[in-house]
């Protein structure tokens, strides 16, 4: 009899290892309303109380550009276009005015309905799919060499595509679910999101990112209360949602975060109130500068004015210990002096071969610096006492020779 019980508890036992080893499931965020401190597997079911912020206005944006629909942040530059039959062009934005710095047409396109704009390390993706009959059966995704775009060319490669469950193609002017105006690039592929006219929803697709024929495939929904305009992701990997409701007029981000791989509605998911089309326009641009700095396009609505917004996400985001750092830390640098007076270095406890460049930028998303570093590289020194630049916050950003960013440090200027 004590060997059958000793054969019980060990049964036992092996049937528990895998409950054991999974972790307890429940919600992890401590900002939740139902935070759970023994959760260690994040499973989604966060709830939030309503949050409600108000993005700070940059400018009004010119005239000329009063359909701002889409909005990109690379190589220090902040760029736009103009929606549906509008011209050809990009617009680079100064990021503390709002004026049109550079124009740049593209070749070989056609704007029937470019929505919103997305980037890989090499490529800036303009997303030709606006559908607000449901109908279109053209949709396409124009791709463009960075390279190329700052040296002032670039001919555009194609991505055509079709939503792998839409069967029924009968126009219905705003009053169907097949209207998209967002996508962006994550894990090597495109992730679209669909503006739902009728049920105030949106479905998640993932995409091929390269040129030819592709079915964009379902993954998921989520109800976000209104209809989705723009999407961005960080360069840790945190996505944010823009919309509005076209019912009340109430402006939102849906910020998506802690999720698992291509799965983006898996982990939390946070909506953060933005006031309403009386201060807000029409928001229809997002772009991530630098961590969790966010510039935000509204296009002119009714007699209000097309604007340019920024905010940061990192409060929501981030845990709370690196609130005050943002970005991912990389544990063999470290800068100082900290707070500094215009000269500081960058450490290294041992070469890295990881670290092809430094950027340092305000807190606009502007390039106050930037200089390519030797492989393998000890230190590097940042010298800024001849720009004259106001006290305050800084961002000094690491990158690799692919273009990643894979570090952050925040710096004070005194």
């Amino acid at each position: 009899m004590p060997t059958m019980k000793i054969v019980c508890l060990n049964l036992l036992t092996l049937l528990l290892l895998p409950i054991v080893a999974k972790g307890q499931p429940g919600c992890t965020d401590p900002q939740a309303s139902n935070y759970n401190p023994n959760a260690t597997q994040n499973d989604g079911s966060c709830v939030y109380d309503p949050t409600f912020y108000t993005p700070t206005l940059i400018a009004q944006l010119p005239a000329a550009i009063d359909e701002a629909s889409g909005l990109a942040f690379f190589d220090g530059r902040l760029i736009t276009h103009e929606d549906g039959g509008n011209d050809e062009k990009l617009y680079q934005l100064d990021t503390t005015t709002g004026a049109v710095l550079t124009e740049l047409t593209i070749p070989l396109a056609d704007n029937v309905d470019w929505e919103d704009l997305a980037e890989s390390p090499d490529y800036l993706f303009i997303g030709d799919f606006g559908n607000n009959a449901g109908n279109r059966t053209d949709l396409k995704i124009y791709r463009l060499n960075k390279n190329d775009l700052l040296a002032g060319s670039a001919v555009p490669e194609v991505i055509e595509f079709s939503f792998s469950d839409q069967t029924d193609f009968t126009p219905a002017q705003n009053a169907n679910n097949y209207d998209c105006e967002a996508f962006l690039w994550l894990n090597d592929s495109l992730h679209l999101f669909s503006k739902n006219w009728l049920d105030f929803k949106t479905r998640h697709y993932v995409l091929a990112a390269t040129p030819g024929t592709h079915i964009a495939q379902l993954r998921d929904s989520l109800n976000v209360q209104g209809q989705i305009t723009a999407a961005d992701v960080t360069a840790d990997g945190r996505i944010a949602l823009l919309g509005y409701n076209v019912s009340t007029s109430e402006a939102f981000l849906w910020l998506l975060f802690d999720f698992e791989g291509n799965q983006v509605f898996s982990g939390n998911k946070r909506k953060i109130s933005l006031g309403t089309a009386l201060t807000m326009s029409q928001p229809e641009g997002l772009a991530f500068s630098y961590s969790g700095t966010a510039f935000i396009a509204s296009e002119k609505f009714s007699l209000l004015p097309q604007k340019l917004f920024k905010m940061n996400i990192d409060e929501w985001t981030l845990p709370v210990s690196v609130i005050e750092d943002p970005g991912p830390k990389m544990p063999f640098s470290l800068v100082f002096p900290n707070p500094f007076a215009g000269r500081c270095t960058l450490y290294f406890a041992e070469g890295s071969k990881d670290v092809k460049r430094v950027v340092l930028a305000d807190e606009s998303g502007k390039v106050i610096y930037e200089e390519e570093t030797p492989h393998p590289v000890y230190y590097h020194t940042i010298d800024v006492t001849n720009k004259q630049l106001p006290t305050g916050p800084y961002f000094l950003f690491l990158y690799d020779s692919k273009n990643y960013q894979v570090g952050a440090h925040k710096l004070i200027l005194r």
